[in-house]
């Protein structure tokens, strides 16, 4: 009886000790493999927005499924290939201006992201911009915002993130992070693939060191990567950790 008890305290003490020992090896897994996460903040001053969404007409459409901005996606795209801005960007920066597509701004006078609308009222711009149709409009501010506040020497260029343009395009200071918000929401809706490309072109890990759009080619995803290329990017995802 005594020898039966003794054994039990003994393999109660092999336990916890296993179990002291797998603490403390989880907690050291846990430091290695730990990646500081980066805030909605951080992504907003570091991700351009000058790169291909991969995505297509219906895919944005389904997002603003039920709402005036409906069916227009084709043109955000065509305003993607003109301006070299993501149409996944330019639609929710669409989504926050126009509440939606809901402002008599664009149901009226078809302006889809406040263009020309200044606390103080409309300037040429926005007067230009009513007598188009929304398409034209579309393709038209995105050129414009190309032109003047993602083109380095542009009156309003402060680099080529949602930040950068904030800082002279609107007034309000959570600008760029309500807009990152909403793009969040929408690139969940998109097939992992298409996740994957923005992700790997917005980090600048794959081919970072080139001037965007310049690396972007029709065959792009279709060319095998040499070992070169895939030694940087891994290189710089393990920078990243």
């Amino acid at each position: 009886m005594r020898l039966e008890r003794f054994m039990l305290y003994i393999i109660i003490f092999v336990l916890a000790v296993s179990v002291i020992l797998l603490t403390i090896r989880i907690e050291n897994l846990s430091k290695e493999v730990y990646i500081p996460k980066k805030t909605s903040i951080q992504l907003a001053q570091s991700i351009t927005v000058l790169r291909p969404s991969f995505v297509s007409a219906s895919a944005l459409d389904n997002f603003v499924k039920g709402t005036p901005l409906f069916g227009y996606g084709y043109a955000f795209l065509k305003a993607e290939e003109v301006s070299g801005i993501g149409a996944d960007f330019l639609l929710c920066i669409s989504i926050h201006e126009t509440g939606w597509g809901k402002s008599e701004n664009w149901i009226r006078y078809n302006n889809p992201a406040s263009w020309g609308i200044t606390d103080s009222g409309w300037n040429s711009e926005a007067y230009k911009i009513s007598h188009m149709s929304k398409e034209q409009a579309i393709i038209y501010w995105a050129t414009q915002l190309k032109k003047l506040y993602l083109t380095p020497g542009g009156p309003y260029y402060a680099g080529e993130t949602l930040y950068a343009v904030n800082k002279y395009y609107a007034s309000d200071k959570n600008w760029a992070s309500s807009i990152l918000s909403i793009h969040n929401n929408l690139v969940k809706t998109f097939p992992e693939d298409v996740q994957a490309r923005e992700w790997i072109m917005e980090t600048g890990i794959l081919r970072g060191d080139r001037p965007s759009p310049q690396y972007f080619s029709g065959d792009y995803w279709t060319k095998q990567i040499s070992k070169d290329e895939l030694a940087i990017i891994l290189y710089r995802i393990n920078k990243a950790r």
